[in-house]
């Protein structure tokens, strides 16, 4: 996983900002090679030589569609891309320069709703991608979301190469929620006696 990142972070002449846990936070100078980084992440990540004890897991085994082609094998990662200024400070201990602010917030929103597998960007990126890229990519409207602290629900678009656009996401599903408390079917709150009805949540 830090290999593949590392090596195509590099390709596109991307800026490895930090690390927090397994995550990557990676600035890049345009939002086409940011895009064209993420796609690649995929593909590599789905060609990688995984360990057999990978592959055995859920979410790691390997899946073909119908006519044989390859969506799914080993780690599955999830990328957010947005794109705006940020505030920029050098890092005392690292010295390395170091990003903020409301554009780093939402980018980090915006990731938080990919799935394994899915990179997720936003609308002003889309905005900003060249003719020439968006026919490389497939890119299909990933549905509107609500984020705390804007008012107007945002859209987000779901970007992938052509060889995996088979690669299904889960919808927004049903899930049963206590009217008198808002929590979930078996409620604590309330020891599930509320009224229930529908609301869509995102696997």
């Amino acid at each position: 996983h830090n290999e593949v990142m590392r090596t195509l972070i590099e390709f596109y002449s991307g800026y490895e900002v930090k690390t927090i846990g397994d995550s990557f936070f990676v600035a890049f100078s345009d939002p086409v090679s940011a895009v064209k980084f993420a796609v690649h992440v995929q593909l590599e990540m789905l060609q990688a030589d995984w360990p057999e004890s990978l592959l055995v897991l859920p979410d790691g085994m390997k899946e073909a569609d119908p006519l044989g082609t390859i969506l799914w094998c080993g780690l599955r990662v999830r990328i957010g891309i947005h794109v705006g200024t940020a505030k920029v400070e050098v890092d005392a201990e690292t010295l390395r320069a170091d990003y903020f602010g409301p554009t780093i917030n939402f980018a980090a929103r915006v990731e938080s709703k990919a799935i394994g597998g899915q990179v997720l960007i936003s609308e002003p990126m889309l905005h900003l991608l060249d003719e020439n890229t968006k026919t490389e990519v497939v890119i299909a409207e990933a549905g509107s979301y609500t984020f705390k602290g804007i008012d107007a629900a945002q859209t987000l678009y779901s970007v992938c190469d052509p060889a995996i656009r088979g690669r299904v996401f889960p919808a927004e599903v049903q899930q049963l929620l206590c009217n008198r408390c808002k929590g979930p079917a078996v409620c604590p709150q309330c020891d599930g006696e509320g009224e229930l009805s529908p609301r869509s949540k995102r696997k």
